[in-house]
């Protein structure tokens, strides 16, 4: 590998690794942040603000490109006030983790996240299953967060504040039309992003991809920028229901190779979507397996998972996931569960070797195992 000159070094250094060498040294002398700031606006025209959108915008590229598949994240801190009866739990865009509370109210856990910068919030469970939200979200962009809490008016104390914060609290606090409508006219970030992919279901798609269309690039490697378009993308298609032709599409298998999901003129597939937290989905394995066994090439089976993390898909329930031997895929940005029009787990589609829709059911129960029979009949 070639080595880089002096000149070819300096020239590959990103402003914001420069820039606090630059500070330290100024400092070291005796002089200001501001004097320095004054120097850089002289030489480049960049004002105090600019210069800081600058480092942020940097550091964003750095983050979403240094994202990896998954990150282990540790959540830690105390909360005080809380009644011992009460189950709380830490809400990851929906996956949920109960915390498991010392005497004091302290806790630590850990729990992977498909990307960075990222939210949770604290949250309780009805007993009829109802999840609530207690707390704001809180974003963040580091490995671990510290978070205290005091449970009985929810006020909350962390450091490492994004920049975001207050704004994502803002967006909060509106409801309904007047946050749709909000979140539609700001400059798209991460925040932002978030919401627009929560509510997306009660923005119409014209809206949407008007939106979209102005997302800066920075932003557009976030899962919550991927989502949406996949959403976009799925909805712009001809909606499907039994005796429709279902329009070809792909999804990553575990080596992140693209897999068609319909080829049309083979054979007839049994499509099924999973999720790795729907217990009914990963005792259907055991139906697919028999299946399997009995099927003699008659039809193709292609499990879709539609899991948060690509962890939750490869690693949990492991040993039951070790014995699919047919077509395994992720189904990474939801294009699947919106396209197919997936309400629930797991979901059985029989698609004939035309590429036409002719039977969807659903559950784990005899009446599902006596359908999957039929099908090699």
């Amino acid at each position: 590998m070639p080595t880089l000159t002096t000149s070819q070094r300096i020239a590959n250094m990103l402003f914001s690794s420069v820039y606090p060498l630059y500070l330290a040294k100024v400092e070291k002398k005796g002089r200001t942040r501001a004097e320095l700031d004054q120097v850089i606006e002289w030489l480049t025209g960049f004002s105090d603000k600019k210069i800081k959108k600058i480092l942020f915008s940097l550091t964003l590229v750095f983050i979403f490109s240094h994202s990896q598949a998954q990150k282990l994240i540790n959540f830690s801190g105390q909360i005080k006030n809380s009644k011992t009866e009460e189950s709380i739990y830490l809400d990851l865009g929906g996956t949920l983790i109960r915390l498991k509370l010392l005497e004091d109210g302290s806790f630590s856990t850990n729990a992977s996240i498909q990307q960075i910068p990222s939210s949770f919030c604290f949250a309780t469970i009805s007993t009829k299953g109802t999840v609530y939200q207690q707390t704001p979200l809180i974003w963040f962009e580091k490995d671990s967060i510290e978070v205290n809490i005091d449970w009985f008016d929810k006020s909350l104390q962390f450091k490492n504040r994004m920049p975001y914060q207050s704004l994502s609290e803002e967006i909060e606090t509106l409801k309904g039309n007047k946050q749709n409508e909000f979140i539609l006219s700001k400059p798209a970030n991460v925040p932002i992003l978030y919401f627009v992919n929560k509510n997306k279901e009660k923005i119409s798609i014209s809206d949407l991809e008007a939106f979209s269309q102005k997302v800066d690039e920075i932003y557009q490697k976030s899962i919550y920028f991927k989502r949406l378009t996949s959403y976009i993308s799925a909805k712009k298609r001809e909606p499907v229901k039994i005796g429709s032709i279902v329009e070809d599409f792909t999804l990553p298998n575990k080596d992140g190779n693209q897999v068609s999901v319909v080829n049309k003129g083979t054979k007839n597939k049994l499509i099924t979507i999973f999720s790795s937290s729907c217990s009914w989905s990963i005792a259907s394995i055991s139906l697919l397996e028999k299946l399997a066994k009995i099927n003699n090439g008659k039809i193709e089976i292609i499990t879709i998972w539609a899991d948060d993390t690509r962890d939750s898909w490869l690693n949990s329930d492991i040993d039951q996931k070790n014995k699919i031997t047919w077509t395994n895929i992720w189904d990474e940005y939801r294009f699947a569960s919106t396209y197919l029009k997936n309400t629930g787990w797991p979901t059985f589609y029989v698609i004939n070797e035309d590429g036409r829709l002719i039977d969807i059911f659903y559950g784990y129960k005899q009446k599902t195992a006596n359908k999957l029979k039929d099908l090699i009949k």
